[in-house]
């Protein structure tokens, strides 16, 4: 009786999270999508918001010692100034430099900043920069065919790996990241997410030979996981579930937007190398 009573809860618990994330989702889209597609001030607008949130969530999740406030202005300048002042499609090594600089001075002076502690600062807000900056490349100096293949290859693997995973899925990818992933998920989405963002890179007639849109879309639709897994991996190192709780039902801004800000970044190498 007692067990019945317990799926019956855990079952209703499931359809509220259900309809709260799909509610949130549909909210998400309803704002973000429109200053995507305008560009312009919306645009700027939305990636301040992200640069701002991340650099909060950066520095939210670690604990003993307590970030300091003066970090908050030190990653939040580095995060900025790289996604809206750097030129070309990856950041300029001058940001990164003197953001690296900065940090290692502010290892000296605050006892509160070991090295692990520190590299941890430098790594992570240099993806968040690296990766904010070139969705903003891909909007402003290029066109909206970018940041669509990129969503599509990097969400499109996600939403298959899921189905997939839940049709056939077997075997655990990593039950220590993500005890819910399973080999056979992460290959279908590697197959159905790459063939759809190459069939979109296609008929839109993005101007690089159909070999080197099929190596992007692949490659995007695999490291989309490496990102999902990356930031993960960060989580489970502070011990917090999710980065924020600004997103009813889905985190924060990098629980939400983790692959795509790792995925645009590898998008804007491969970019530069082909």
């Amino acid at each position: 009786m007692h067990l019945e009573v317990s799926e019956q809860r855990s079952s209703l618990w499931g359809r509220k999270i259900m309809k709260q994330r799909i509610i949130t989702a549909i909210v998400l889209v309803a704002l973000f999508l429109p200053c995507v597609i305008v560009s312009g001030i919306p645009f700027k607008t939305l990636m301040a918001f992200i640069g701002v949130m991340a650099t909060y969530e950066l520095l939210s999740i670690t604990k003993e010692p307590k970030p300091h406030f003066y970090l908050y202005i030190v990653l939040g300048a580095y995060i900025l100034g790289s996604l809206f002042f750097s030129k070309g499609l990856l950041v300029s090594n001058m940001f990164i430099v003197i953001y690296m600089v900065v940090l290692l001075t502010c290892g000296i002076f605050d006892a509160g900043m070991p090295f692990l502690r520190i590299s941890y600062y430098f790594t992570s807000a240099t993806l968040v920069a690296l990766g904010l900056h070139a969705i903003y490349y891909f909007r402003t100096a290029l066109d909206l065919r970018y940041v669509i293949l990129l969503a599509l290859a990097t969400l499109g693997a996600d939403t298959f790996a899921y189905f997939v995973g839940r049709a056939i899925g077997k075997h655990k990818l990593n039950p220590r990241l993500s005890p819910k992933k399973t080999i056979e998920g992460s290959i279908g989405g590697i197959v159905c997410g790459g063939l759809l963002a190459l069939a979109y890179a296609y008929f839109v007639h993005i101007p690089y030979p159909l070999t080197h849109l099929a190596l992007m879309s692949f490659v995007l639709a695999t490291t989309g996981q490496i990102g999902d897994l990356t930031f993960s991996s960060i989580k489970r190192t502070f011990e917090v579930k999710d980065y924020s709780q600004i997103f009813p039902g889905h985190g924060g801004v990098l629980d939400r937007f983790d692959s795509i800000i790792f995925n645009s970044m590898i998008l804007g190498f491969l970019l530069t190398l082909l």
